[in-house]
């Protein structure tokens, strides 16, 4: 059977390579919304061709996160509300279809992950003031990990995409009031419902979630009138 040329695979994977991580990127808060993205520079960072580059921000216009203007250069598209709201509902979904399949039978053993993020967590807090992009990089491992508790790829896969969109950095640099003891004291007592296959954790993780949304939701972003239809 023919096969295609070893060139042509490399390629691919070289710009698959490039889109995911440009959206480490932006999950992580090295790009941000508003950002403006020059091809060449992403090039010369990387240490790769133009080709690439611009096949995994095609890839990336695609999924709604870029706009590619004129001249080698793309724009990260800001959300809307409507995305956000969305992506809230979507987030909500996932996880707590998460806990509420694993939770009679997981293996404490594949708890650690969440153990030591929250430990990570623990000593982020400690350091004052606080550093606030240190602890949401935790937060998003903590329920990345929450989520592929259930071994679903497909859950998994879109856990990762819906928080393109909805990049906690982003949040709170639009006006959401951060209160990490309280998010914090969740994630220890899901880990120990959890540990003790309680369905305690179903409500704790819905509990959770909600007061997120409306953290979310009292933000500036939200509560601005100039911005109330957008």
């Amino acid at each position: 059977m023919k096969q295609d040329p070893p060139s042509v695979i490399e390629k691919r994977s070289l710009a698959e390579q490039v889109y995911h991580y440009l959206c480490d990127s932006i999950i992580g808060g090295r790009f941000n919304y508003g950002d403006t993205l020059s091809t060449k520079q992403l090039a010369d960072e990387l240490n790769v061709s133009m080709m690439p580059i611009r096949e995994a921000l095609k890839r990336l216009e695609v999924d709604g996160l870029v706009e590619i203007r004129p001249r080698s250069m793309c724009v990260l598209k800001t959300p809307t509300k409507k995305t956000i709201l969305s992506a809230i509902e979507v987030r909500e979904l996932l996880e707590i279809y998460s806990v509420k399949s694993v939770y009679q039978n997981i293996d404490t053993k594949r708890l650690e992950p969440l153990r030591v993020l929250t430990e990570a967590m623990a000593s982020t807090l400690a350091n004052k003031p606080v550093d606030l992009r240190t602890y949401i990089k935790f937060d998003w491992q903590f329920h990345s990990e929450l989520c592929s508790l259930c071994d679903n790829e497909f859950i998994i896969r879109s856990y990762k995409e819906l928080n393109l969109h909805l990049n906690m950095n982003y949040m709170y640099d639009i006006g959401i009031k951060p209160n990490y003891s309280q998010t914090f004291q969740d994630h220890i007592d899901l880990v120990q419902a959890l540990e003790k296959h309680s369905p305690i954790a179903v409500e704790i993780i819905e509990k959770h979630l909600h007061i997120s949304r409306e953290n979310i939701l009292s933000g500036s972003f939200f509560t601005s009138k100039e911005r109330l239809d957008a």
